[in-house]
């Protein structure tokens, strides 16, 4: 009988070592499923509440904006936050939220492998951009002043983790290719 280790995983570099990977039991279509299905009771149900607030009746623009820092909130706190908290399980469990990182990380596989940078990223975002998602919402519904400074803050935020993210997987690949570029040159 095969061990855990032994189990072939689907994830770059190919030699990444994930001793207790178990393939997913659910389909990228189930997964996908409930994740949009989820996600549209939130948009529907912040589109008609935003519909009976006086200040957001006929602006278009204002109640997308809601339906946004909904889903961001939603999004960083409750899937980004499952990964911060058990980044160290993902590629072994089976719970449906593991299951959905287990298909983001074959497109970015530092997501299986508990990757420092990843890990301490998410966790800013899931735990400081989420909440600010709410509060800018929330001051958006409420109507305060301090609602654009909220969202100026928490787009900062933003692109400053997307700039991030990117930029450390170029320097990985930058000094991958450099690396393989060095040992051509010396054959």
């Amino acid at each position: 009988m095969a061990s855990k280790a032994d189990i072939p995983h689907p994830y770059y570099p190919r030699d990444l070592k994930l001793p207790n990977y178990v393939p997913n039991d659910k389909t990228i279509p189930e997964i996908l499923g409930v994740f949009f299905s989820i996600v549209a009771v939130f948009i529907v149900g912040t589109w008609i509440y935003s519909g009976r607030l006086p200040h957001m009746k006929n602006k278009l623009g204002s109640r997308l904006k809601l339906i946004w820092f909904m889903q961001c909130g939603l999004i960083h706190c409750i899937i980004e936050g499952y990964f911060s908290v058990n980044h160290r399980t993902l590629a072994g469990d089976q719970h449906f939220l593991s299951q959905m990182w287990e298909e983001y990380g074959k497109g970015d596989s530092r997501y299986v492998s508990s990757d420092t940078f990843t890990v301490c990223m998410e966790t800013i975002t899931a735990f400081v951009d989420g909440p600010l998602s709410f509060l800018a919402l929330y001051a958006f519904i409420r109507n305060k002043p301090y609602r654009y400074i909220v969202q100026i803050i928490l787009s900062l935020c933003q692109l400053y983790g997307d700039v991030l993210y990117f930029s450390t997987e170029m320097e990985e690949h930058t000094s991958e290719l450099q690396s393989h570029h060095d040992l051509v040159c010396r054959l």
